[in-house]
């Protein structure tokens, strides 16, 4: 557990030190508006796309020796990147960092689950679920610090002793997880037409807000992912272990939850951005007073996903994800009519109520995922989830900058994007761009609730296997509670929803 959370941190501090990072790393390379963007997009599209690779790599191979294997090149990849003479060599140590980052958080969820019995595991998520806002919320603090008494190497290196820790206590800590039934093969073919459509679609979603939908760049990449999707089906079709199984998905309502998770992310992540925005041009804020005015959001995730234990006493994971995903809808709700009124007050409430929610819903739809799933899919699945919820977002922050300006002219929007409009009341078409950016999150938002109540709702009718523990509540199945020493046997730690 420990492990985990140290290294799920790291990925956050990564993150979050590099966005604050970045004008600096401009200004030392003298990096043009396109290398500056690819600073940034060269981490997440490499991650994303490579999130399910390697959580089927995780089904077959020592799940162990490949974590700590990742967290070792993560280190040296931080490293080098303080080091990187140009800005194309960070750009390509930034792209070997990914690939170890998405090993890292294609796994670590899984590990926690072969870890805990059920009767901790909701409090183990939760904790998990609790460590990477704990880095976004420590980041930008430790990257201002940091670029205040040194320089942008010391950004990079920070993530090295941090590393290191997590190395050292992981080679004595960390136990292998053996899969019931390994896949006979890797199914190269459809994981790398799976790499290449996730790569194009986030490349042309990403390059959206730059340079428009009409630019060839863009539309390019989109028609060319689409031109992967028919290739994939066919790959899928004739591979004895697929990447994207269709029966996994509709065992025990697996596509629901990866679906809800997929809308839920798409509906959340932008409003942090759009909300920053807001603070900074019609509301007037300072970047540092905006910041502050955001800490509820971080705060908030935190403290629902530590609330995550104590409520599996009572209720089981799916029914905690969907009061998770409720409580942030209406959150979404609180902040769009808080920018259309231009009330700060109501803002932190809307902040609190979505950063609560999404404390809830993110580690229990985890743990519902997982539940669900054969142990020999677990890296799969979880790698599956983490790809969709980082496509959503890129997706909708693509989708809600182009509604955002739509109705502005070019300088208008520009104002709006580099927080320099002038003082007074802002223009109708600025606050008309806003409530329409925050109605798409309102609307996406609200698909993936009614998904996560689905597939509550539909775990209902699911018989549990006969060798799982059933726990309702506080009753356990005795099982569980005969291998409180050691690590408990599969049987003794899986439930079907």
């Amino acid at each position: 557990m420990f492990v985990v959370c140290i290294v799920s941190m790291l990925i956050g501090l990564n993150t979050s030190t590099v966005n604050v990072a970045l004008p600096s790393l401009t200004r030392h390379f003298d990096a043009s508006q396109v290398e500056a963007s690819w600073l940034l997009l060269s981490y997440m599209v490499a991650n994303t796309a490579c999130l399910l690779l390697f959580g089927r790599i995780s089904d077959i191979v020592n799940q162990r020796l490949l974590y700590l294997g990742a967290l070792a090149v993560f280190v040296l990849a931080s490293l080098a990147c303080g080091l990187a003479p140009s800005v194309d060599w960070l750009i390509g140590l930034r792209i070997l960092a990914a690939l170890a980052g998405a090993v890292l958080l294609g796994n670590g969820a899984t590990l926690i689950h072969a870890a805990f019995p059920r009767t901790s595991l909701g409090t183990a998520m939760g904790l998990y679920a609790a460590s990477f806002p704990v880095a976004t919320l420590a980041g930008p603090i430790a990257a201002g610090v940091v670029l205040e008494i040194a320089d942008w190497r010391w950004v990079f290196w920070l993530n090295v002793p941090i590393g290191l820790v997590g190395l050292i206590f992981g080679c004595f800590l960390l136990r292998r997880r053996r899969a019931e039934r390994p896949p006979t093969s890797l199914d190269l073919p459809g994981n790398l037409l799976v790499v290449a459509f996730i790569s194009l679609a986030t490349i042309g979603i990403s390059m959206v807000a730059e340079l428009g939908w009409a630019n060839p760049f863009v539309y390019g990449s989109l028609l060319g992912a689409a031109l992967v999707l028919p290739l994939l089906a066919l790959a899928e079709r004739r591979s004895k272990d697929p990447v994207v199984d269709m029966a996994t998905l509709r065992t025990g309502g697996i596509g629901l939850l990866l679906l809800a998770g997929f809308f839920l992310s798409a509906g959340r992540f932008p409003a942090i951005v759009l909300v920053s925005l807001f603070l900074q041009g019609p509301m007037g804020l300072r970047p540092f007073e905006a910041a502050a005015l955001l800490l509820p959001m971080p705060v908030g995730s935190i403290v629902g996903s530590l609330c995550v234990g104590w409520l599996s006493r009572r209720l089981n994971s799916r029914q905690i994800s969907s009061a998770g995903a409720v409580v942030g809808q209406l959150g979404i709700g609180v902040l769009t009519a808080a920018m259309i009124a231009g009330h700060e007050g109501v803002l932190v409430v809307g902040l609190v109520l979505m950063g609560g929610g999404t404390g809830l819903f993110i580690g229990s739809n985890a743990t519902s995922l997982l539940e669900a799933t054969q142990e020999s899919s677990l890296g799969v699945v979880n790698g599956m989830r983490l790809a969709m919820q980082s496509t959503g977002n890129v997706l909708s922050l693509a989708l809600a900058f182009t509604l955002l300006t739509v109705g502005m002219s070019t300088q208008l929007g520009q104002d709006v994007l580099q927080a320099t409009l002038p003082d007074g009341d802002p223009p109708t078409a600025v606050i008309v761009g806003f409530g329409l950016a925050m109605g798409l999150l309102c609307i996406v938002g609200l698909v993936g609730t009614v998904l996560s109540l689905m597939a509550t709702a539909r775990a209902r009718g699911l018989e549990p296997h006969p060798t799982s523990p059933t726990i309702h509540g506080d009753v356990e199945n005795p099982l569980a509670q005969q291998t409180s020493e050691g690590t408990p046997p599969d049987h003794a730690r899986r439930q079907p929803p």
